[in-house]
């Protein structure tokens, strides 16, 4: 038997229609669930997120749809698979293992989709589905989907960000053991939404390994990004630094126009207005400790007026500084000038100082007042540099040797995945691509027509 039920997480509601037994799987999203008559009762807003309508397995998956791959992305043995049907709907197709346990197919504009359920994990693939449809649906209402662990204290949300295994969860559970009055909200994907002229943090459906389904709401206190030490230390972010450790812990499509617009707003947003530490630390009590007294303290002072959002100027200044004291930066490409290896609006690279470099590097280089390109060397003559975009039909760019600010080593996906700018089997492939440039209009226009 049918049923629809909605549900409201961080105040964004939306509804899924699917048989009742679906529907016992799904006990992590019960503290989530609301009325309708709940929801007039508190006079708020009944307009839909985005609705979803589970269906059930069918023999031989015949209800599966066709769809060319954009992306994909893996973690411990699960895996996504991105792309788009005919007709221009998105598709998620979700793996565990080597089986695939369902597809997510969304109309443009993610505010309708169907869940195709394939009869093996489908409650795995129910969970990502709808996981996946809340980051996009929400992504253009200052709402972020983050991956991360966060804790309360004194009725404010902490959070801890880092890579995969740098220990986010361990880092919240020292607090638990070491800072009294903590309680664990989320330890994977809590969810970040500015509320008039400050972030609140929300507990979701969506805990990772461990079974934490809060509904709770509180003041964002501080953002801290954790990195592995022998030693336990802290320090303020700010600016650029800020805004770039939130862009990982974030989850959202990004070679989405209209997604990565809405991201970059909330980021910057969150990059302006919110504490942000980057700690360095050991697995122990002193950890918690120094953290705590950094972002938390107890006699509290006044918070500071929001310095204003940096320009394009000043990022890349930043950049620059932090690349030529020895930090590798990762950092957004936009444009189309570096086809088909660097995707502009999806794609970022990874920056480091530079030190001898040669033909068939990719490098920024400043090229006129103002003006940078992240564009590839094709000849060097004395101090004289000659470069040109792999995705330009015409024209080079010319600078000084002392205009080449930072080599790009690496292209970073969509799905976190770095491909090297410097093996041999990459520079032999930008060989043979820039020998073909007079056959380059014809071979690009077939690449757009295939990864459109």
């Amino acid at each position: 038997m049918e049923q629809t039920t909605l549900y409201k997480i961080a105040e964004h509601v939306f509804s899924i229609n699917a048989e009742s037994q679906v529907f016992t799987q799904l006990q992590n999203y019960e503290p989530f669930a609301v009325s309708a008559s709940e929801l007039a009762t508190v006079g708020a807003d009944v307009l839909l997120a985005f609705e979803l309508k589970v269906e059930m397995p069918v023999p031989g998956n015949a209800n599966r749809v066709n769809y060319f791959e954009e992306t994909r992305q893996a973690d411990e043995g699960q895996e996504i698979v991105c792309g788009r049907t005919e007709l221009g709907e998105f598709v998620f197709e979700f793996f565990l293992g080597e089986a695939s346990t369902g597809m997510l197919v969304c109309e443009p504009g993610y505010r309708k989709g169907r869940i195709l359920l394939f009869g093996k994990a489908d409650k795995f693939a129910v969970n990502n589905s709808v996981m996946v449809m809340y980051a996009l649906a929400t992504a253009d209402k200052m709402t972020a989907l983050f991956h991360s662990a966060i804790v309360s204290y004194e009725g404010k949300g902490y959070m801890f960000l880092g890579k995969s295994g740098t220990g986010k969860s361990t880092h919240a559970r020292l607090w638990l053991k070491y800072i009294p009055g903590t309680e664990l909200v989320n330890d994977d994907n809590p969810v970040v939404r500015l509320k008039g002229d400050s972030f609140w943090v929300y507990g979701s459906p969506w805990s990772g390994k461990t079974p934490c389904y809060k509904n709770l709401a509180m003041p964002l206190g501080a953002i801290v990004l954790l990195s592995q030490a022998p030693y336990n230390k802290i320090r303020p972010l700010q600016g650029i630094e800020a805004y770039v450790a939130l862009v990982p812990s974030i989850s959202g499509k990004r070679w989405d126009r209209a997604i990565a617009d809405g991201l970059h707003q909330v980021e910057n947003s969150i990059a302006q207005k919110a504490k942000m530490f980057h700690l360095e630390c050991l697995p122990d009590e002193e950890a918690a400790r120094v953290c705590h007294t950094a972002v938390a303290p107890t006699n509290r002072v006044a918070p500071q007026t929001a310095s204003p959002a940096p320009s394009d100027d000043q990022i890349m200044a930043e950049a620059i500084r932090l690349v030529e004291s020895g930090v590798c930066v990762t950092f957004p490409v936009n444009g189309r000038s570096m086809l088909p290896f660097i995707v502009g609006g999806r794609d970022s690279v990874i920056l480091v100082k530079p030190q001898k470099v040669r033909a068939g590097d990719v490098v920024l280089a400043l090229v006129g007042p103002n003006h940078y390109v992240v564009h590839r060397i094709i000849r060097i003559e004395g101090e004289k540099v000659t470069l040109m975009g792999d995705g330009n039909l015409v024209g080079t760019e010319n600078c000084l040797l002392a205009d080449i600010k930072a080599v790009a080593t690496h292209v970073v996906k969509p799905n976190q995945k770095k491909v090297s700018l410097g093996d041999s089997r990459h520079r032999r492939a930008a060989r043979i691509w820039f020998k073909a440039l007079p056959f380059r209009r014809w071979l690009l226009r077939i690449y757009r027509i295939v990864y459109r």
